[in-house]
């Protein structure tokens, strides 16, 4: 395949995976967004979608699955190293630039608990306690105490920098004695 039919292919994801977020953004109901409905939006044809994603619940797999890695991403280095920044900042500019995605996923169902008790994660969070024996608890805690600062600032729009969202959960944490 040349380059020009693989730009031409990136765009038709990209343009998909906005259309869907979008609608899903602004309709009430979205168990009512048809593959049409998408089509129509992205200005795509329907052989198009499908040459893509099997269907809808496809089409979300495969964003939740790109977006997680993306978000995973923020940390790689120090998973790697096997040291933590506590630099949260990372992770609320992520979800500044991607407001619209991180709208769908909450509006979609899903939250941080899944992400952070999948992908190796647990392996991750041992590495920053002396006693591993209730990580599924700070697990828990955590995913719970994140989401809804997320949920809370996106509802706002994302009003606040992400280096004050950053300082917020730093805070509670170091109020806590938690680093």
């Amino acid at each position: 395949m040349n380059k020009k039919n693989n730009k031409r292919n990136d765009n038709s994801v990209i343009a998909i995976h906005k259309a869907y977020m979008n609608l899903v953004a602004t309709r009430s109901d979205i168990s009512s967004i048809s593959v049409s409905d998408i089509c129509k939006k992205a200005k795509i044809n329907r052989s198009t979608f499908y040459a893509h994603y099997l269907d809808i619940d496809d089409l979300i797999q495969h964003i939740y699955e790109w977006m997680i890695e993306k978000f995973l991403d923020v940390f790689k280095e120090e998973i790697q190293s096997h040291h933590h920044s506590y630099n949260f900042k990372k992770i609320f500019i992520n979800i500044k630039d991607n407001q619209l995605f991180y709208k769908m996923y909450f509006k979609l169902g899903f939250d941080f608990k899944n992400v952070f008790s999948q992908n190796g994660s647990k392996d991750v969070a041992k590495m920053f306690y002396k006693d591993t024996k209730y990580i599924d608890y700070h697990i828990d805690f955590f995913a719970a105490g994140i989401t809804a600062i997320i949920k809370k600032w996106l509802a706002n729009d994302c009003k606040e920098s992400p280096e004050t969202i950053s300082k917020i959960l730093q805070e509670e944490y170091q109020k806590n004695n938690f680093i």
